[in-house]
């Protein structure tokens, strides 16, 4: 009878310790199992959110001009060249003047001695010796001789082609010696400090586009710096056509980097708010009209969260809900998740 314990002890202490070992067997295999997927992760923090309507633009000269001449003759002197700044009113072109001065000397003349009659018959009907008709007749002749002057005066500063405002000088299309008739292009001129960008934007944004508001500008040519303009009017019609409205920005070229006919990527920034939470935008999981992050629940698990997101900026996201700041959220490889999965934090940084 003892013996026959003894074996049942033996027996029980052999099934146990067979138990325990498919227990342990059974534990490694699901360790085994287990998918641990490696993902680089990302913290939300808070921030500046900045609301923007993106468009392109090319850029233009709001004061450039076509400088014509205003007299015929031949070109004496060119004093400018292409490339020169000019002042409003400087001379740029002169041209033959000498007819011009024959008139202005004849007509001074012929003012002169009208003058003198007129001033000599005032004195004259004081003395009761003519009469005041003939006053008059002198007074207007007087007054037609000196339009006459003035008239002169003004055919003779039209030899000399003036800037009309403030400039540089890009293109030159006579030479000295030329022949030039009445309103023959000489000179093109542009001022580089009143550089614009009109934009085309959907009649839905009506409400929103208003004057003063900022624009930044991306120039393809500036790689890597950004330009700041300002809303300075705004079409008061809808294009039907297009369903548009033109908006008119003031460029800041205050370093003269920029050139007309430039093209850019333009925001213009409608909306600011200020110490709201931002995400990673490569975090963000859509699917149809509702939008996920995975945020880490510890070191290696994971939950999907809805969020409900504000505006979009070029790198991150504005979250009104669903997530706090300093929270970590999958942001690389997060298209391969599933929330029983285990993840890798490749770039984990317990002082983030």
């Amino acid at each position: 009878m003892l013996v026959i314990l003894t074996s049942c002890q033996q027996q029980t202490s052999s099934d146990t310790a067979s138990s325990a070992d498919t227990s342990e067997d059974k534990s490694v295999k699901e360790q085994e199992d287990k998918v641990v997927i490696n993902v680089e992760t990302a913290k939300t923090y808070l921030g500046d959110s900045i609301a923007t309507f993106k468009s392109t633009a090319v850029l233009e000269a709001d004061r450039a001009a076509s400088i014509t001449t205003k007299s015929s003759g031949i070109i004496l002197d060119i004093l400018v060249e292409e490339g020169d700044q000019v002042k409003s009113g400087e001379v740029l072109l002169v041209l033959e003047s000498d007819e011009q001065r024959l008139s202005l000397n004849s007509a001074k003349a012929n003012y002169e001695k009208s003058l003198n009659n007129f001033n000599r018959a005032k004195l004259l009907v004081e003395k009761g010796l003519t009469n005041k008709e003939q006053i008059d007749n002198l007074k207007f002749e007087t007054q037609a001789l000196k339009a006459q002057l003035e008239q002169a005066k003004m055919s003779l500063s039209f030899t000399q082609v003036k800037a009309p405002f403030s400039g540089t000088v890009v293109k030159r299309h006579v030479k000295i010696g030329n022949l030039v008739q009445n309103a023959t292009e000489v000179f093109e001129v542009i001022d580089f400090d009143s550089l614009q960008a009109k934009i085309d934007v959907p009649e839905y944004q009506w409400n929103i586009m208003k004057a003063g508001l900022p624009v930044q500008f991306d120039f393809e040519a500036l790689k890597g710096q950004t330009v700041s303009g300002e809303v300075i009017r705004i079409s008061p019609i809808i294009d039907a056509s297009s369903g548009t409205f033109e908006v008119t920005v003031q460029v800041d070229n205050s370093q003269k980097r920029l050139r007309p006919g430039l093209f850019a990527k333009a925001n213009i920034v409608f909306d600011e708010r200020s110490d709201v939470i931002l995400v990673n935008k490569d975090s963000i999981i859509r699917e149809d009209d509702r939008s996920y992050v995975y945020v880490l629940d510890g070191e290696s698990e994971i939950n999907k969260v809805l969020v409900s997101l504000g505006y979009e900026m070029p790198d991150s996201y504005e979250i009104t809900t669903g997530l706090s700041a300093g929270q970590t959220v999958v942001t690389t490889g997060k298209n391969n998740l599933t929330p029983d999965v285990e993840v890798n934090v490749v770039n984990y940084d317990a002082s983030l």
